[in-house]
């Protein structure tokens, strides 16, 4: 009886702190390198509430004697998602589209989440496409169109947040795998040295902290989970700023 009380007072917050970025991230890339427009804070409103609901509706796939549970909560955070997705639709009708895509992706993850074969790689990366398509809606919000360069910012997080997941499993789930390791450190640097090799020296600095922290970081280590996650926070952050200075100074 005491349990299920708690349970109803538990807040329905995801606590994987690398999905938050993955969505805050490249939203505030699109929103702040664009011009103002009235859709803007709405939008910020509707993807945090389709992110909560994407979730409770996956956590009732993965649980499903508690589905009753997080069904409630997605019903929820469902109408908030509507209270702002509604009018920012209205003034941006090009957003339906990509919130089509977003849909396409989540049924993906809702498959993979149903078979319990969440940690497939192709599941992560499906599952990232989709958050970093924030970074497209900021983008159309911003400007009203959809074009090549809002598949270029869309692109250039999705470089990075997969690079941050391969580092994720080399020094926690496969710290035994050097193979894992040596694939990670080869991602990391390959960017900023893509980058700059193709004529983009200024866009490679903002890969340049997560290929130092790549690199300064064994597989033996003994930092606390708190620890790495610190430092992960820290080079989104890093990249964050430098893409939106970066989609300022090139826009």
């Amino acid at each position: 009886m005491i349990i299920r009380k708690m349970k109803r007072l538990q807040l329905a917050l995801p606590h994987e702190h690398g999905a938050w970025m993955m969505w805050l991230a490249p939203l505030a890339v699109g929103l702040a390198g664009t011009p103002w427009h009235l859709s803007k804070p709405l939008l910020a409103g509707a993807v945090l509430f389709a992110y909560l609901t994407s979730y409770c509706l996956l956590q009732a796939l993965r649980h499903r004697r508690e589905a009753a549970f997080w069904l409630r909560w997605a019903f929820g955070y469902g109408l908030a998602a509507a209270v702002f997705g509604v009018p920012v639709l209205w003034m941006r009708p090009l957003l339906l589209a990509v919130g089509g895509v977003a849909l396409l992706g989540f049924a993906v993850n809702a498959w993979f989440a149903h078979h319990r074969n969440e940690r497939h790689l192709i599941n992560d990366l499906v599952a990232m496409a989709g958050l970093n398509l924030a970074a497209v809606a900021g983008y159309v919000a911003g400007t009203g169109r959809w074009d090549a360069a809002a598949w270029e910012l869309w692109g250039l997080n999705l470089l990075y947040f997969f690079g941050t997941a391969l580092h994720v499993k080399s020094v926690i789930r496969e710290r035994n795998n050097r193979l894992m390791k040596w694939v990670a450190v080869s991602y990391a640097l390959g960017i900023p040295a893509a980058l700059w090799a193709t004529g983009q020296p200024l866009l490679a600095g903002a890969y340049l902290p997560a290929a130092v922290r790549t690199l300064a970081i064994p597989q033996n280590h003994r930092l606390k989970a708190i620890a790495l996650g610190m430092v992960e926070i820290v080079c989104s952050l890093w990249f964050m700023v430098w893409l939106i200075v970066w989609t300022r100074l090139t826009g």
